[in-house]
């Protein structure tokens, strides 16, 4: 019998889930109810946040975050380009201004350093990006917030389990956002969940997702809101995939130690650095190489052996067609953007056609997680001769 394919996407939905999902069904009761209250519940409790509010998807997740904090138009958000393009794109819905920066060469994520020099009086938040679910740099990226008297809303779509000293990340800025999209750590199909500590915040996102009724419901109308509720059908996958979280995380930190211990002693190879009190929640593991022709050749190299590979974020957000014509979109006509097309960012560059995603999820066996390893390790011979 050959070898599978080993793939870097394997939800892990079994009984569980059926079960939940056909107590839903056999209730009547399909649309947002008692099942999403009941994952908010446990969602703020997960990440030690007061408040957690379900939505269809991690995008609106942070359409309603902009909208909460009041990011009008012309508001200046600094950000990262080295992320999926929802990121930029949730500050665009609004009128707001995406302000990209570099990234730091060790963790990929967005550098505190770059944003301090970004900040203009046109500055109104930040939005830092816990890529691939290793958290950002939060304490000083608060420290420059707390100093400039900016708003911080994180985008934690990819961190599920991603702490610093203990503490979940979503619960240091003003609103954190996630993502229970088909590939997540933890899974709906679609589905999202925002959280924060803000009494007020809480209020306003409830509304807003809820074509701005109060927060008693009915139908008064108090601001212009969005259908932006999600399904108890989703809602009960997401509860059976929270339940077993702890365990799911236990095992890609396990696949992850092994790879990382396998490429600290190769020389070619790279990986994104984990800082002292930092928990990576290990949604992606990517290793990097000097230069695009590697990394191509690698993956090429890996797809043979049976180990499936992919660059994720090769095009970065402001070298998309939608950024670099950015004036041809309608919004446009009243907000002042920058030129896209003249920004030159050289470490988000570098590293988003130098690296490439290999697999940990938690169904790999033993013998599979080694099979990456070893595969790994003969690119490097073959590289080295």
């Amino acid at each position: 019998m050959s070898e599978r394919q080993i793939p870097f996407v394997d939800p892990v939905v079994e009984a569980e889930e059926l079960q939940e999902v056909q107590n839903v069904i056999k209730s009547k009761w399909l649309v947002e109810g008692k099942v999403a209250r009941t994952l908010e519940k446990e969602f703020q409790e997960f990440t030690g946040t007061k408040f957690a509010m379900t939505t269809a998807n991690g995008t609106v997740a942070l359409h309603l975050a902009m909208e909460a904090v009041g990011i009008n138009p012309g508001d200046e958000v600094i950000t990262t380009p080295f992320t999926f393009i929802a990121s930029a794109n949730s500050i665009s819905f609004v009128g707001g201004v995406p302000i990209f920066v570099d990234i730091d060469p060790q963790t990929w994520n967005i550098d505190p350093e770059k944003i301090k020099k970004a900040i203009t009086p046109k500055t109104k938040a930040i939005l830092p990006v816990h890529i691939f679910g290793l958290p950002a740099n939060m304490p000083e990226i608060l420290e420059i917030a707390e100093e400039h008297g900016l708003i911080v809303i994180e985008d934690a779509a990819q961190a599920h389990g991603a702490r610093i000293n203990g503490k979940h990340v979503g619960g240091f800025g003003d609103v954190g956002c996630f993502s229970f999209y088909a590939t997540k750590n933890m899974i709906a199909g679609e589905g999202g969940m925002v959280v924060t500590n803000n009494d007020e915040l809480r209020d306003k996102l409830d509304s807003l997702k809820n074509h701005g009724r109060p927060k008693q419901g009915g139908y008064s109308h108090l601001r212009i809101g969005f259908n932006y509720r999600t399904t108890d059908l989703c809602a009960a996958v997401a509860l059976a995939q929270l339940r077993k979280l702890p365990s799911l995380l236990e095992r890609r930190e396990k696949n992850a130690e092994m790879l990382r211990a396998t490429i600290d002693e190769l020389e070619f190879l790279t990986y994104q650095q984990v800082p002292r009190g930092f928990q990576h929640a290990n949604y992606v593991f990517a290793v990097k190489t000097r230069t695009k022709q590697e990394i191509d050749a690698l993956i090429e190299f890996l797809r043979e052996k049976n180990v499936l590979s992919r660059r994720i974020y090769s095009v970065l957000a402001y070298q998309q067609p939608a950024y670099r014509d950015i004036s041809k979109w309608r919004w446009a006509k009243c907000v002042d953007y920058p030129d896209y097309t003249n920004i030159s960012l050289p470490i988000a560059e570098e590293v988003a056609v130098t690296h490439a995603e290999v697999p940990i999820v938690p169904t790999l066996t033993r013998e599979e997680i080694e099979r990456v390893g070893e595969a790994l390790q003969e690119w490097e011979k073959a590289k080295a001769r």
